[in-house]
């Protein structure tokens, strides 16, 4: 049997060949429902909206097994619609099992922008692959699925899945080149009980900032007359604009200004609590600027000390004090000559040091300490500061002309607590980030851990949120990270009231207060429902063990999950 639901553009469901349900019993009408609406079927609401494609996808509804393939996409990265065809199979085998738990593992809006993921079975055919996957590659996803992964990617080296599968050990962070680019990939096996069933990678581009659109093209700096360029040393940004991880549509809206802002050579002041990710936005900005291929420097202002900052500013000649460096050192300002000086707070700077700072700002000039020579430098300005800076101004900490001349153009970054649909995303992003680093497989939280996460503050934004995840992946043991083994003070924000069904007593004999307000179905039916919650917490979401331990199938588990809501 083929069941094909024909898909708008908004991925509702507009026509359904012969059957119109997939619960017989029930017999409940999807035509004109959202696809994410439609039970077992939900999941695939969110890969199609963010771009896969699949064949010969593994997925049960109900008792039934089938085959899943969905091959139209919007090359732009807009949706289509189209058709959602699906094939009986019969009974599923453990294969299929293992690849649709793989597959219902999958936040798609948890991969990073350039990031692609990719699904082959055990003889190397691509089952499943992303928008983004294709775009590294520069083809179509619909020009991808079915094929054979070595024949799938054009100027590139083979594929390391095939190895991976036949080795059955992971290999995560490795370099590889796919169409002329390069970028780093991880692959792991899909293994259960010993037995390979196919295998997924991932795939994140890690080029450098790209090159400026004036690169070569200007001529040296040429100041007044007595003046000459410096070029100084060249250390580069370490981010760009795609390495701001975020989800919601505040920070999407800010990355726009950001690009902007970056376009132009204005001076910048990023204000924003510790934490929230200023030095990163400031990396974005020359990454993404015409000074992208000039040096990026960094001072921190509240690090050196007061009598050493402007040494460290401006530079000395030899024998300008008791005690300067054979031969004299380059200052900060010429460093950055052709590129971007990024002061971090800026408000913890001496007032006399600001003034001399100002001068800087506004000629462009520099004068090493020792010397009479005036040098010319050609250098962007971003700075930082903590503290709301109008504060500063009026408490005298900050100079009036010097808030003016830094404040041409402000970008205020939001504190976490603020923008809490980006937690779910940069949780995701740092637990890959430690899986490569710590060697793990960690697959994410705990309904519980969750919960603990998403109702704590952050009052250190996300640097906190960082050291958390880190802090979690020294204390983890299992596939997912649990409310224990987050720090104390995230921890401690679980009430008794959103406890595990296994901290609350599932057979609680309390339920019997609930006699005659509420009938014995719906009283079975919570009962049920914490002992499913109980289960799958004890196995650490491990679907599988899970139906097991309540001896029961697995399609059986998977109807209740969806019955319930607790996919």
């Amino acid at each position: 049997m083929q069941l094909v639901l024909s898909l708008d553009r908004n991925l509702k469901v507009v026509s359904v060949s012969e059957n119109n349900s997939f619960d017989h019993q029930d017999q409940v009408v999807i035509v004109g429902k959202s696809l994410d609406q439609v039970g077992d079927l939900r999941h695939f609401h969110a890969l199609l909206a963010t771009g896969f494609c699949f064949k010969s996808l593994p997925v049960p509804i109900g008792d039934q097994w089938y085959e899943a393939e969905y091959l139209q996409g919007g090359s732009d990265g807009t949706l289509t619609g189209g058709k959602l065809v699906l094939t009986a199979l019969g009974r599923g085998n453990e294969a299929a099992m293992v690849l649709h738990d793989f597959v219902q593992s999958i936040d798609p809006f948890s991969l990073d922008a350039g990031g692609g993921i990719l699904l082959v079975d055990r003889a190397g055919f691509i089952l499943m692959v992303n928008r983004e996957f294709a775009d590294i590659l520069g083809l179509q996803v619909v020009d991808m699925v079915g094929h054979h992964v070595n024949e799938a990617y054009p100027d590139s080296t083979l594929s390391r899945l095939p190895k991976v599968m036949d080795s059955g050990k992971a290999e995560i962070g490795e370099p590889h080149q796919m169409n002329g680019r390069q970028i780093v990939a991880s692959r792991w096996p899909l293994k259960k009980n010993g037995k390979i069933f196919g295998a997924y990678g991932k795939a994140q581009l890690r080029e450098g900032p790209k090159p400026s659109r004036l690169a070569g093209k200007l001529p040296p700096a040429v100041g007044k007359s007595n003046r000459r360029a410096i070029a100084g040393h060249r250390p580069t940004a370490l981010y760009d604009v795609d390495q701001i991880v975020c989800q919601g549509q505040t920070m999407r809206d800010l990355k726009e200004r950001l690009v902007r802002i970056a376009g132009r050579s204005s001076t910048v002041l990023l204000t924003g609590e510790s934490g929230t990710g200023k030095e990163l936005f400031a990396h974005a900005i020359h990454s993404a600027s015409r000074q992208s291929d000039g040096p990026f420097v960094r001072v921190n202002c509240a690090a050196i000390p007061e009598n050493l900052l402007e040494a460290e500013l401006f530079g000395y000649v030899e024998g300008a004090f008791s005690g300067a460096r054979r031969g004299g050192q380059i200052g900060k300002f010429e460093q950055a000559h052709g590129g971007t000086l990024f002061l971090d707070e800026i408000s913890e700077m001496p007032l006399a040091m600001q003034a001399k700072l100002l001068r800087v700002l506004q000629e462009r000039e520099v004068a090493p300490l020792g010397s009479q020579d005036i040098r010319f430098v050609d250098v962007r300005f971003i700075t930082t500061t903590n503290c709301d800076a109008l504060t500063l101004v009026k408490e005298g900490k900050l100079r009036s002309d010097l808030y003016y001349r830094i404040n041409v153009v402000s970008l205020p970054i939001p504190p976490l607590r603020e923008r809490t649909e980006d937690i779910f995303r940069l949780t995701r992003y740092f637990v890959e980030q430690f899986n490569v680093e710590f060697d793990l497989n960690v697959q994410g939280l705990s309904s519980r851990a969750w919960s603990a996460l998403k109702a704590y503050p952050f009052p250190g934004n996300v640097r906190e949120l960082r050291s958390a995840i880190e802090s979690s992946f020294n204390m983890v043991n299992g596939p997912f990270i649990r409310l224990y083994d987050l720090p104390v003070p995230i921890a401690e924000l679980q009430q008794p009231d959103d406890l595990s069904a296994l901290d609350k007593g599932v057979f609680n004999l309390n339920a019997v207060k609930d006699l005659g307000s509420r009938s014995l179905q719906e009283i079975m039916e919570e009962l049920e429902k914490n002992l499913i919650l109980a289960a799958m917490e004890k196995v650490g979401g491990n679907k599988l063990v899970a139906a097991n331990l309540l001896r029961i199938s697995r399609p059986g588990l998977y109807k209740k999950l969806q019955k319930y809501h607790l996919h």
